[in-house]
């Protein structure tokens, strides 16, 4: 079969903030390359347009899908590019006799209210998508019943039918390695501290996540048991990445991919000793790491860390659920720093039972963190498939849920939730104050300019002022 993977166009959903978005948030679709490699393995013609990275308005890409005349059509979607996705699959419908297939983060927490909405989609995936999706594409082969296919959404007649869900998957290493070929991985570039801009690509070496924080959603999507790969499969895709692609900078996107120390060591040891000259970063834990840890990473080519902060005050940390405090913050950005890493944080403003006063407090806690190299500062949204959502719908916290359209739900330059005595464009307002209050520091200006090169510098500054003073107009997908 001919197959199209499309990934829709998402820098939008970032608002006045789109162009730094665009430079910090531009991921390979990793799941994307998942599919098209088990598809692959089974003798399907694979496609894969990643419409943001290949700068692809819809009608553009209705195009290339025309020229590729697919048999079937996959699209994937968080809940703010939902909106995206349904306007491909419109399009599609009106000129290709396809099946079109949604899968991704979306669907997966509202799998009947998504096929409900999306009546342009004939199937859905939800969960872990591999082995359903080859499952499905046999099932079509021989035109067997979708009933008899786990973890699938199709239709019967008006009526939506959600299978039984399928067991997430034990054995990632028994997973084929993503195909990256079907990308233009030219078009994937980050500042990397002391290089300067280099191609990079993302790596997955974990799936679920055994903490509890109220504002992710991860625990649905990839459950609550973590799975891990082995070392020695993380470095056999490394190697291939470095040979085949000649990508030498990685991104880590395991939720904390220091979880288990042992682990971590063994890997980097394997990078050491196949002497592969790669750089690469990763978000973790506070309490996952310590000076030793991250001087063995740094070792094997770690260049940035980040932690997740997500709140200056320490009631609102135990109301989000987040485990962690003050003190092991500022140790871990101590040792990182002193191992000559680049840090980064997140952190979050709106949570439940957040004030002025407990917003002004993170802002100034953040500002305090002297080892702390870079900061996304976002606005609380409560995602589907989330306790924070469940809490904005029902007004806890002195929460109040403006609209329910998905597209609107940006964590930058805007809000979709009023807290207390906090207004819409008062967190706009405390969100801008506070990306300046810490970025407007004669350390963080100089490290950041320089940090990778003067003009990918100026670049990343710029972007940055269009979002927190709104210059130049917005541009929109057609």
């Amino acid at each position: 079969m001919k197959i199209l993977l499309l990934q829709p166009p998402w820098a939008e959903v970032y608002g006045a903030y789109r162009d730094a978005a665009r430079i910090g948030n531009a991921y390979p679709p990793l799941g994307l390359c998942y599919l098209a490699a088990v598809a692959r393995k089974e003798g399907h013609d694979i496609r894969i347009i990643d419409a943001e990275a290949e700068g692809k308005a819809i009608t553009a890409i209705i195009k290339e899908a025309q020229e590729f005349s697919p048999n079937l059509i996959g699209i994937t979607a968080s809940s703010p590019i939902f909106r995206n996705a349904r306007l491909v699959a419109q399009k599609a419908k009106q000129v290709l006799n396809a099946p079109i297939i949604l899968g991704g983060p979306h669907v997966t927490v509202m799998p009947e209210q998504a096929m409900e909405e999306g009546k342009e989609f004939d199937y859905a995936v939800y969960g872990e998508g591999e082995h359903t999706f080859l499952h499905l594409l046999d099932a079509l082969q021989k035109d067997a019943p979708p009933a008899e296919v786990p973890g699938l959404i199709w239709r019967k007649g008006k009526d939506v039918i959600v299978n039984p869900p399928r067991p997430f998957i034990k054995d990632l290493d028994g997973l084929p390695f993503p195909d990256r070929s079907l990308l233009d991985l030219s078009r994937y570039s980050w500042g990397v501290p002391g290089i300067g801009v280099r191609r990079m690509t993302t790596v997955m070496t974990t799936r679920g996540c055994p903490f509890r924080c109220i504002f992710c959603s991860q625990r649905t999507m990839f459950g609550t048991a973590v799975r891990f790969r082995n070392p020695e499969s993380i470095l056999a895709e490394i190697e291939d990445i470095v040979r085949r692609h000649g990508v030498r900078h990685l991104a880590f996107i395991d939720d904390t991919l220091t979880l288990k120390r042992e682990r971590m060591v063994a890997l980097c040891e394997g990078i050491l000793k196949k002497k592969l000259k790669i750089t690469w970063e990763g978000w973790t834990r506070a309490e996952c790491v310590d000076e030793e840890l991250l001087r063995i990473m740094k070792r094997a080519g770690l260049v940035r860390i980040s932690f997740g902060i997500e709140s200056g005050d320490p009631n609102i940390l135990k109301i989000i659920q987040k485990d962690t405090d003050f003190q092991k913050l500022k140790k871990a950005y101590k040792a990182a720093k002193k191992t000559g890493l680049e840090t980064r944080g997140s952190a979050m403003l709106g949570h439940p039972y957040e004030t002025r006063t407990s917003a002004l407090r993170t802002i100034r806690f953040l500002r305090s963190l002297k080892n702390c190299d870079q900061l996304y500062l976002n606005i609380a949204v409560p995602y589907p498939g989330t306790k924070l959502y469940e809490m904005a719908h029902k007004g806890e916290g002195g929460l109040k849920l403006l609209t329910q359209d998905l597209s609107r739900y940006r964590r930058y330059g805007d809000a979709v939730i009023e807290v207390n005595n906090l207004s819409r464009n008062d967190l706009v307002r405390l969100q801008r104050i506070g990306f300046l209050a810490f970025y407007m520091t004669p350390r963080r200006i100089y490290y950041n300019l320089l940090r990778a090169g003067i003009l990918p510098g100026l670049r990343n500054v710029l972007a940055f002022a269009r979002g927190v003073f709104k210059i130049g107009p917005l541009k929109k997908n057609d």
